[in-house]
């Protein structure tokens, strides 16, 4: 099935602002006409390795028909390439890691006329900000307590060992077992796991050989994130099968890792993690895909691949281009 999702036209990216301002005048919202998502720490500098993560959560929001403001530092703003300007609707310069200063930014925002349909934090270090700021914005969200628990590595073993999943809890002796990495996301409150990747020297590579089912895998890390209290958006487990068991090692709450987001585009084309989120969080019908959790070692040929309508080109291409056709299933 295909399905065609509208977008306003494109306009000039708004001009980045170095400082935020709350005692200025606040013009006219900017921000009508759709859904708008508030993305945290989405700036990644032009050519920076983080760069192609970003600007594809950002195209992802557009072929959604999401506009987007991105908070984050202004020197990161600035130092952002062509796609990214494009790509978002709003930016303003905010430490993105500062919750309390992220919420009133925000409140104040809302109480001029601006709206936020859903809040989501891409690296590591804004999740509590972004859980803050959804709380006090009444949005979908994971809960600030779950967050600090996921970060804080000794709170974090201690409640999975706590909850009778096998942890390594002496970093002194040298890990056991094959090392992998589940990726999913959240839909529903329910955690759904797309694709498990093994690390290796030149990048990513199907977990294979290992004593376990994809699916017990599965299962254990959509297990650990459950029980640590997550219950939205992008998750990362990384496991290590073992002989004694599945062992869980750490938990994320992004896809930070380099080359894992190409290596699920590359293997899973069908599954689009952060548009299943927002359709999630907006409260859109989606059919949830059904891949593969162990795919095979070389993507489908061209004919295997079920027809998609690509964006032609750039991303720069993609301001000129009213919608976007998306294969959902």
């Amino acid at each position: 099935m295909l399905q065609q999702r509208h977008r306003p036209a494109a306009r000039p990216a708004a001009p980045d602002a170095t400082t935020p301002d709350t005692t200025a005048p606040v013009a006219a919202p900017a921000t009508a006409g759709g859904p708008v998502a508030l993305l945290l720490g989405a700036a990644a500098p032009h050519r920076h390795p983080g760069e192609a993560a970003a600007n594809s959560t950002l195209l992802e929001t557009w072929s959604s028909g999401v506009r987007t403001w991105v908070l984050d530092r202004a020197e990161l703003l600035a130092a952002r390439g062509p796609e990214a300007r494009i790509l978002s609707d709003e930016a303003t310069g905010l430490d993105s890691v500062h919750a309390d200063a992220c919420v009133t930014w925000a409140r104040d925002r809302r109480a001029a006329g601006h709206r936020f349909d859903l809040v989501l934090g891409l690296r590591e270090d804004v999740q509590l900000a972004a859980a803050r700021l959804a709380a006090a914005l009444d949005l979908p969200g994971n809960h600030p307590d779950a967050v600090r628990r996921v970060q804080d590595t000794g709170a974090r073993l201690a409640a999975l060992a706590a909850g009778g999943f096998l942890v390594d809890e002496d970093p002194d002796r040298a890990p056991e077992g094959a090392a992998l990495t589940a990726v999913g996301a959240f839909v529903s409150g329910r955690p759904h796991v797309f694709l498990l990747a093994a690390p290796t020297e030149d990048g990513w590579a199907p977990a294979t050989g290992l004593p376990h089912t994809p699916q017990d895998l599965a299962a254990e890390a959509a297990a650990a994130v459950l029980h640590l209290g997550l219950c939205f958006g992008v998750f990362r487990v990384d496991l290590r099968a073992t002989d004694r068991g599945i062992a869980v090692s750490d938990v994320r709450l992004t896809l930070e890792a380099p080359g894992l987001q190409a290596h699920l585009a590359r293997t899973l084309p069908c599954v689009e993690l952060f548009n299943l989120v927002y359709d999630d969080a907006l409260g859109r019908t989606t059919a949830l895909p059904a891949p593969p959790l162990a795919p095979a070692a070389q993507p489908p040929t061209a004919p295997a691949v079920p027809p998609f309508v690509l964006l032609a080109g750039e991303p720069e291409g993609a301001a000129a281009e009213p919608h976007i056709c998306r294969g959902t299933d």
